[in-house]
């Protein structure tokens, strides 16, 4: 992988980090191989990778996060918006670009922002998902048709032949194998991934902490009571 930018905004004083994955990247602007690229899926009849990609758009560039790497992320940005909402700070060009990318080739469900509500350091996040009908939201539908979809507009298309009166606004069953992509982060300081786990563990053995010894207190406090209570209860 290959971290595109590592840019220094002297308008902001942030660090600016993209993270597109270098052996995806020329799929984006390179219609050859994006052509190639397909036919070889389609031929060696690659199921899987048909799944990451919508058709006659590039697949998606960008690093995926592992679990490890999204329980990091979660633990030190605690909030989490669309970015259409976002207002915290402003969002560096460079990540507006990939967002504007992000948009016009439909990678994603939604593109988040993560953010930490003491201090922000936001990251990007684009997700993934698919779309799971439920029988329970639409009257009438069979259970055959109860299935994860690639997204809801296609699960509305189904649900509607048996309520019309549906829209994109109705609650048709909720989302389901989400995946997460990091597109990009920004900062006053640049932290590495190692670092910024050491900095998730301490927080979190911190926030733990803090709540096992109220609960300790709360115990112990109980503990002193006992007897008054006892002797309440049995006289």
């Amino acid at each position: 992988m290959k971290n595109l930018t590592d840019n220094n905004s002297m308008e902001m004083n942030t660090i600016v980090e993209t993270y597109i994955i270098e052996e995806t990247s020329a799929l984006i602007y390179d219609n050859e191989k994006l052509d190639k690229w397909n036919d070889l899926v389609a031929k060696l009849e690659l199921k899987g990778q048909t799944k990451i990609v919508t058709k006659d758009k590039s697949p998606i560039p960008f690093m995926h996060i592992k679990t490890s790497l999204f329980n990091v992320f979660s633990q030190l940005c605690p909030c989490k918006v669309n970015v259409e909402t976002y207002d915290i700070t402003p969002i560096p060009v460079e990540i507006l670009d990939l967002i504007a990318l992000s948009k016009m080739e439909n990678y994603f469900t939604k593109v988040q922002i993560w953010y930490d509500d003491k201090k922000p350091d936001p990251a990007c996040i684009g997700i993934t998902s698919e779309y799971k009908l439920y029988s329970n939201y639409v009257k009438g539908v069979p259970e055959d048709l109860c299935i994860s979809y690639p997204n809801k507009k296609e699960a509305l298309k189904v649900a509607q032949q048996f309520m019309p009166e549906l829209t994109e606004a109705s609650s048709l069953g909720w989302e389901t194998n989400e995946r997460f992509y990091l597109i990009g982060r920004w900062a006053d300081v640049k932290h590495s991934f190692e670092e910024l786990k050491e900095m998730a563990k301490k927080r979190f053995i911190d926030e733990k902490g803090n709540e096992f010894r109220k609960q300790i207190k709360e115990a112990e406090r109980g503990l002193i009571d006992l007897e008054t209570e006892a002797f309440d209860k049995f006289n």
